[in-house]
């Protein structure tokens, strides 16, 4: 599960990682929006490109390309599953979902990449949101790697007794994999109560507002990324309605059948 990597936090010293945590999830929505928006090819395809420039910016690009080959089979996936079920511009309609999905995964891959899970509960509560709520977001985020860690570990182990995982039909595997499961759900239910008695022992919940020395403050930096970020979006967003997208966007694939 390499491809987790690409969601986990690399403290580096980017303009991208110093910008605020809600400017960064702000630039991640607006991707969605427009991977969503557009249905066309070569703006999907402009939508995916350009999240690189940002992973160039923020020096992930191997994080980022272990993620983009973690989830290959996916976009394969996706592909041939849409292609088999649509019955006209099959091509252009599946390649338009599979640019979709990267783009939707590349955009919080960065976000993920350049904001630490205190950031982000930093920012979750400022707008309002319980702080249990946030604790438990972050904590889910927090052990994602080591969710994967734990994996490899018991995948690891059942490989040196002998055991193959990958031997057989498909069903065969996903029948072995329960051997994998089972060890990894018990693993999990005991430190999340372990960790459930550490919070207790701290006393969590306890005072019902608890006043953070850290406070998130939007900088004139972090304000004209804001803004130029909404108009930019804004703005591609209002080319289609308005009939003023280039022709050249509209450019679709010939249907090999």
């Amino acid at each position: 599960m390499s491809f987790l990597e690409g969601f986990r936090f690399r403290r580096k010293n980017t303009p991208l990682h110093g910008l605020d945590p809600r400017v960064k999830f702000i630039i991640a929505i607006s991707y969605t929006a427009l991977s969503l928006y557009f249905i066309e090819i070569l703006p999907l395809l402009i939508t995916f490109t350009s999240t690189m420039v940002l992973i160039v910016i923020a020096r992930s690009l191997a994080e980022w390309s272990r993620t983009m080959r973690g989830i290959l089979p996916f976009l394969i996936i996706i592909f041939f599953v849409n292609l088999i079920s649509v019955s006209r511009e099959r091509v252009n309609y599946s390649l338009s979902m599979t640019l979709r999905f990267a783009s939707l995964t590349s955009a919080f891959s960065i976000f993920f990449l350049t904001t630490t899970p205190d950031e982000l509960a930093l920012a979750m509560e400022s707008s309002g949101i319980p702080r249990d709520y946030s604790l438990m977001f972050t904590m889910a985020l927090r052990f994602v790697p080591t969710l994967s860690r734990d994996l490899q570990i018991i995948t690891d182990a059942l490989k040196s007794k002998g055991f193959e995982l990958e031997k057989g039909n498909i069903v065969t595997r996903l029948r072995n994999y329960a051997y994998v499961l089972v060890p990894l759900i018990i693993y999990e239910i005991r430190r999340s109560l372990m960790i459930a008695e550490a919070l207790e022992a701290r006393g969590y919940g306890v005072v019902k507002k608890i006043d953070t020395p850290y406070k998130l403050k939007m900088r004139t930096k972090d304000w004209g990324t804001l803004v130029l970020t909404l108009i930019l979006t804004l703005a591609v967003l209002s080319l289609k309605p308005l009939g003023a997208l280039p022709q050249w966007a509209y450019l679709k694939l010939p249907e090999p059948f």
